[in-house]
């Protein structure tokens, strides 16, 4: 698991101006020809209105801090964040089970970390380590969703701005959620639960607006009608990246508005153009809320870093394990060998495993402590006439 590395940013480590500049220089669909100048053949990418994070495998003798230097954008002031080995892997599974998300417990993350791996295989761009990682990861992220209650059932990041947007409502009034993805339709389903509200889902494609509003019993209306006309409305919702397009000339003509909660990437609404009497709650103002859910959980949230903490040290050791394994049996071929005709097959082997079971063990501690690297420099001072070659194990 030496080539596994995690690089990237979020919300919680960098601020929205940083995920803004990560997902404008670094869109998916020029990600690989960016990895490929440095030689990385199988990537992951996890972007949401949180994060920007890529999971990746660095060749042989591609060092960590070149792959980083390909991820910074052009003049940026600041580098991403960068996790190899066994923290990347940890690093994965605490993305997916919430615990690094604005709002601990959140639903959606789970499913953009597995959609994110499914359309990395769906490219071409998998392999076993990648395998490893994001079935570990999403492994434990259920475990962890299953065995400790960090938050109800559809839980989002919409969630930290529900008691704004009951106040702005005030008792009831019409609400309209921009995007009906799946940020969208959670914003929408917890609107929908708030009682009295009229609900409109505008969106560019008519036909997933009409699948949503029909399970949230909503009108529809069309994007660029929407921006050209605008309907009334209380709270204005945007869950797409609508990159600026709400102006302030459009909040001016919405009647009636109070309050718009911007969770799109990149930014909808630059909070310097909201019209008196209107608040911008975009994702940094939502950050708050959600320490004060994370200061809440502490205990939880404890009980859930031990519970992922023992998981990832079973699941690494299993891989090292495998990886160890041409190596264990290189040793025990080596012993028997040496014993020779002396004694019959079942004694020599017996007794090479007696005499090998020192240095496997050996070699087992120097693997989980220090890496395959490390363990490849212990064997070869055992002496064996041909010693495996660890790093190859990397591909099993």
């Amino acid at each position: 698991m030496e080539g596994l590395t995690l690089i990237g940013v979020s919300h919680r480590r960098g601020g929205i101006a940083a995920l803004e500049s990560w997902h404008d220089a670094f869109p998916e669909s020029g990600l690989g020809e960016r990895l490929g100048l440095v030689g990385v053949r199988a990537w992951a990418l996890v972007a949401t209105c949180n994060r920007w994070d890529v999971v990746l495998v660095r060749p042989a003798g591609v060092g960590l801090e070149r792959v980083r230097s390909a991820l910074t954008p052009a003049r940026s002031t600041r580098k991403p964040y960068a996790y190899d080995g066994e923290a990347a892997l940890e690093h994965l599974a605490r993305v997916a089970a919430s615990l690094e998300s604005l709002n601990p417990g959140e639903d959606q993350i789970m499913r953009q970390v597995r959609d994110a791996y499914a359309a990395a295989r769906a490219a071409g761009r998998g392999d076993a380590e990648l395998a490893f990682a994001f079935d570990t990861a999403l492994r434990l992220a259920k475990q962890v969703r299953r065995e400790i209650a960090l938050a109800p059932l559809h839980t989002s990041l919409f969630s930290l701005a529900r008691a704004d947007v009951e106040a702005a409502l005030n008792g009831g009034a019409h609400a309209v959620v921009l995007g009906a993805g799946e940020m969208g339709g959670l914003a929408a389903r917890a609107l929908r639960s708030i009682p009295n509200v009229m609900l409109t889902i505008v969106n560019r494609g008519h036909e997933r607006a009409l699948g949503l509003a029909a399970k949230v019993e909503a009108d529809v209306c069309d994007l660029e009608h929407f921006l050209a006309h605008p309907l009334e409305a209380r709270v204005l919702v945007s869950a797409a990246p609508l990159r600026g397009r709400l102006e302030r000339s459009v909040l001016e003509r919405v009647a009636g508005l109070r309050l718009v909660v911007d969770l799109g990437i990149p930014r909808s609404v630059d909070p310097a153009d909201a019209p008196e009497g209107v608040r911008i709650l975009g994702v940094d103002g939502l950050r708050e809320a959600g320490e004060a859910r994370r200061a809440a959980l502490v205990d939880r949230l404890a009980d859930a870093e031990r519970l992922l903490r023992s998981g990832l040290d079973e699941a690494v050791g299993a891989w090292n394990e495998r990886a160890l394994a041409p190596a264990i049996r290189a040793l025990v071929e080596h012993y028997t060998q040496l014993v020779g005709d002396a004694l019959p097959a079942h004694e020599a082997e017996r007794l090479a495993r007696a005499v090998a079971r020192v240095p496997i063990k050996g070699l087992r501690a120097v693997a989980r402590e220090h890496g395959l690297a490390a363990a490849a420099t212990f064997l070869a001072e055992t002496g064996l006439p041909r010693t495996p070659d660890l790093e190859a194990s990397r591909g099993i």
